[in-house]
């Protein structure tokens, strides 16, 4: 039953098009423009380097970019922002996918691990507070696979917000193809 209702969650369908979704970090990443032209057209991108953002916006072309003056919500909103202190309403995301960041945001505390530490549970708690109830957070991590995993631990201890539908382990379909994690670890939790 878990793993029908991960597929459920991580699977697209066209009711999923219309969900807001939030990627941290956009950057150089060109995947989100495959995603907005596959269908998902209410993304939101952030990244905490404003030349992040001005690379992104060629990325994304003017069509494809939200407005203010448009009046609508469809298209991409790109803003510079800081993971741990985000600048959106409670409850405004669907879903979020992210590459990297929070392995950014631990990073960043360079040697110093408590720092570190604190700086990714502020990003967790962040998400927590913009993804609503039923939303999802998929992480694709390499680098802070365990940190990833221990601040949403303390984030689910602490409040009871979250819980894991993927952990990173190997999965296999009843067809028989597995998903493995060669360059990296997909971890997903899905928020109460």
């Amino acid at each position: 039953d878990e793993i029908m209702e991960e597929e459920k969650v991580c699977s697209p369908s066209k009711s999923k098009y219309n969900a807001k979704i939030l990627i941290p970090g956009i950057g150089n990443d060109s995947a989100m423009v495959d995603m907005y032209d596959a269908g998902y057209k209410y993304m939101t991108a952030f990244d905490y380097a404003p030349d992040g953002v001005e690379f992104a916006k060629t990325l994304f072309g003017e069509n494809r970019i939200r407005g203010d003056d448009d009046g609508g919500d469809v298209g991409v909103n790109l803003d510079v922002a800081d993971a741990r202190n985000l600048p959106y309403d409670d409850d405004s995301f669907d879903a979020v996918l992210e590459k990297g960041t929070l392995d950014a945001v631990y990073l960043s505390g360079g040697s110093d691990k408590e720092l570190a530490f604190q700086h990714l549970s502020m990003a967790v708690s962040e998400l927590s507070r913009v993804v609503k109830k039923g939303g999802i957070v998929f992480s694709v991590t390499a680098a802070c696979v365990d940190a990833i995993q221990d601040a949403f631990d303390v984030e689910i201890e602490k409040n009871g917000v979250w819980t894991q539908v993927k952990d990173g382990s190997l999965y296999i379909t009843e067809d028989g193809y597995t998903s493995n994690n060669v360059d990296a670890t997909m971890l997903v939790w899905k928020r109460l």
